[in-house]
């Protein structure tokens, strides 16, 4: 996949509610249960209390994010569509955002983060939007992908589905600073047989984020879903925009596992695996410490 240079020097995501706000600074969670083998040379991962975790038996984990930042993408390859409605062929320049929320300020090498991917931040928006197209004489069509948005409202958030395998939202956790080991695990999704993507009633998938806000693609002061404007193929988040996500709930599995399923492989055991749920709220800032790279 070739993608531009991002968008100057890195940016960084701040908080709205907060006022004159340094580099890093933000509001979230992320916690629920992890287990990881051979964490380090101590052995395998444990809670507070000693208690370590197992395939079986995953133990409390916290991210306690006290750092988040964010790149954005401007990517040259088009997102292809596989032919499902709404869309059909490919869509030209999908731009991307990374996000990101990390224990600390440190390297990303050096301390627990938490990453979602946008992929897709045409799809992403599409679904926030909301929109409906009226058709005579026939039920209004959603503006947006039934395999990758669930809207339970037509003002409440946007349910976005995660997937490793044909999705437009990836997410991952890199326990660095937890585990000297270098293991990381994917927000897993049911897997797509023969390549097509199924929709799932209520959006009750594996792994899912909630956008309440994702730049300028929320329309909800129009309750009239039919009457919101189309969303722009080449739609970016822009600096000084909001990315709220209300919720999230991520099932995460060794990305030594997706792997071998991808390449329909025997799968391997796991050695990291467990779930988190959380939120997170933030404005786009320019400032270092955002890239993951210099």
């Amino acid at each position: 996949m070739m993608v531009s240079k991002s968008w100057g020097l890195g940016l960084v995501l701040v908080a709205l509610t907060q006022s004159g706000c340094s580099v890093g600074q933000g509001v979230g969670e992320a916690s629920g249960t992890l287990f990881v083998l051979g964490c380090s040379s101590s052995g395998d991962y444990c809670d507070g209390a000693g208690v370590c975790g197992t395939p079986s038996a995953p133990v409390s984990y916290s991210l306690n994010p006290d750092f988040f930042a964010g790149e954005p993408i401007n990517q040259l390859t088009s997102f292809p569509t596989n032919g499902s409605p709404p869309l059909s062929g490919s869509l030209p320049l999908m731009n991307r955002i990374t996000i990101r929320l990390q224990h600390s300020g440190k390297q990303v090498e050096n301390t627990d983060a938490l990453f979602f991917d946008v992929v897709n931040s045409y799809e992403v928006a599409r679904c926030v939007r909301g929109r409906e197209i009226v058709v005579p004489g026939q039920p209004n069509q959603h503006d947006y992908d039934d395999r990758y948005c669930f809207r339970a409202s037509a003002t409440g958030p946007a349910r976005v589905r995660i997937s490793e395998v044909m999705g437009i939202i990836h997410s991952t956790l890199s326990p660095r600073a937890t585990c000297t080991r270098p293991v990381a695990a994917t927000a897993d999704d049911v897997f797509p047989v023969n390549g097509v993507v199924q929709i799932v009633d209520n959006g009750s998938w594996e792994s899912w984020v909630e956008f309440a806000e994702f730049g300028s693609a929320a329309q909800n002061q129009q309750p009239d879903t039919t009457a919101r404007t189309a969303i722009s193929p080449t739609f970016k988040v822009e600096l000084n925009q909001r990315l709220y996500a209300s919720a999230f709930s991520l099932t995460l599995q060794d990305q030594k596992v997706e792997t071998a399923e991808v390449a329909l492989q025997p799968a391997p055991n796991p050695d990291i695996g467990g779930s988190l749920t959380g939120y997170f709220d933030f404005d786009l800032k320019r400032g270092q410490g955002a890239q993951i790279f210099p």
